[in-house]
């Protein structure tokens, strides 16, 4: 057998042994060693660059500068001026951006820009757009202050593929601006927004928005029909996920929405937004007034509201939603029998909350979800499944290791497609997850 030395390693192979690596100090480490390693060890070192604005720069910026290679390692940036949660207004920061402005063209290969709490110089944010019209962006733009007066150039397009920002602040004018600069490579938007800030936002055509994210932080009736007119406007839009008081909408055109795939909304939206339009994944959330209540009302679900002109094969339930019986599961599979991936939450029909976890009651879950099981074999297409207990405890329980078997081979017995059981557990500390994954050469399950 002949002996290869580091050197002789192809690259593929040396860029795997960093990317095992699971830690920053292990990658310094790597970086300082090995010589063979060391750019490689860097680019994956140096991805991602936070930098507080609070702190001295000029001696890091001097460094980076020194040192091109990992200036153009990085893809992620952020840029933090005072605490997210902090409620005093960002501080002068003109001195600390323009030397990052500097680094600005160093970093060719700069993919994704965050920005929070900063205040903004006139210098650093033409500078900052003129880098996004020469490469594809992400932009995450928080609660800033901008200067007066600066907005995009129309005529210069801009190639942000990603962009996120808040309504209100800086006047609309400048995402305005933005949006419209960015019309031919925009894929994904993120809004946040209060009042009528979208009516304004609709009128401009955005021909690639794929992927469409809305968050109202107050609902009235000038927000409704604000989103109302935005979704009727954006015609290609095949993932939405409407957050905050967003319900009820002004009636929607049925030629609205043409090409909406997956949608994660309320009950209301999902039953207002799903029929007759060829949505194939399904995800509920709930108002965090409901959680946990004892009369919750479960006749949410119900055929009448599920007229997808595509097969529903992904469907989602928010952890918050109690289902503490199986009726509104049985009416799930009644309804979507080509369920191919499935997230559940398991409740035990006992009050909440509990003082304290015990193995009996940790049981009850499990046994919750046994009998939910018992319902799903009639899936004959599910493929992966999730339950949230609810009780970190019960992932903890002598016997989960027999019943997370037993869930996934009775699973497996009904249908030759079901791979991969996981079965989550939320308590104080966080989750605890069981996970059983198919093994195709010995024909069983195994426990990871």
């Amino acid at each position: 057998m002949t002996a290869i030395g580091l050197l002789d390693i192809p690259p593929e192979i040396q860029l795997q042994i960093a990317e095992f690596v699971e830690t920053r100090q292990t990658l310094k480490a790597l970086s300082v060693t090995s010589r063979s390693l060391r750019s490689i060890a860097q680019s994956i070192l140096f991805e991602s660059l936070e930098i507080d604005l609070g702190t001295e720069l000029r001696g890091s910026v001097d460094d980076l500068l020194a040192n091109p290679r990992i200036c153009a390692a990085i893809r992620f940036l952020l840029l933090r001026g005072r605490h997210l949660f902090s409620s005093a207004p960002p501080r002068n920061n003109e001195e600390q951006l323009s030397l990052i402005q500097i680094l600005l063209p160093e970093m060719v290969g700069l993919r994704k820009v965050s920005i929070y709490r900063v205040n903004l110089s006139k210098m650093f944010l033409d500078a900052f757009l003129g880098i996004a019209t020469n490469m594809p962006l992400q932009i995450h733009l928080g609660r800033n202050i901008y200067p007066y007066g600066v907005t995009p150039t129309l005529h210069i397009p801009l190639q942000v593929s990603f962009l996120h920002f808040t309504v209100g602040n800086p006047p609309l004018e400048f995402y305005q601006s933005m949006l419209h600069a960015s019309a031919a490579t925009l894929t994904g938007l993120n809004i946040v927004v209060e009042g009528d800030g979208l009516m304004k936002l609709a009128d401009i055509n955005l021909p690639f928005l794929h992927d469409f994210t809305l968050s109202i932080m107050i609902e009235n009736e000038v927000s409704r029909p604000s989103v109302a007119a935005f979704l009727t406007a954006q015609r290609v839009i095949r993932k939405l996920d409407l957050r905050g008081k967003v319900v009820p909408l002004p009636p929607i055109p049925a030629s609205a929405l043409p090409n909406l795939r997956d949608l994660k909304a309320s009950p209301e939206l999902v039953n207002q937004l799903v029929p007759g339009r060829p949505v194939e994944a399904i995800e509920f959330i709930f108002p965090l007034e409901g959680l946990f209540s004892p009369v919750f009302d479960q006749d949410w679900f119900g055929e009448e509201n599920w007229q997808s002109t595509a097969r529903v094969r992904r469907f989602e339930v928010h952890p918050i939603t109690p289902i503490s019986d199986t009726r509104m599961v049985k009416q799930l599979v009644t309804i979507l029998p080509f369920l191919e991936n499935l997230w559940l939450p398991v409740f035990c029909d006992v009050s909440w909350p509990f003082h304290s976890i015990t193995w009996t009651l940790a049981l009850i879950f499990l046994q919750a979800s046994l009998n939910v099981t018992e319902v799903l074999t009639s899936l004959r297409c599910l493929k992966n499944l999730c339950f949230d207990l609810c009780c970190r405890e019960a992932l903890s329980h002598p016997d989960i290791n027999d019943i997370a078997i037993d869930v996934a081979t009775k699973l497996r017995n009904a249908n030759t497609s079901f791979s991969s059981l996981k079965m989550r557990g939320c308590g104080r500390v966080g989750w605890k997850i069981a996970i059983c994954v198919w093994n195709e050469v010995f024909g069983v399950f195994h426990r990871m």
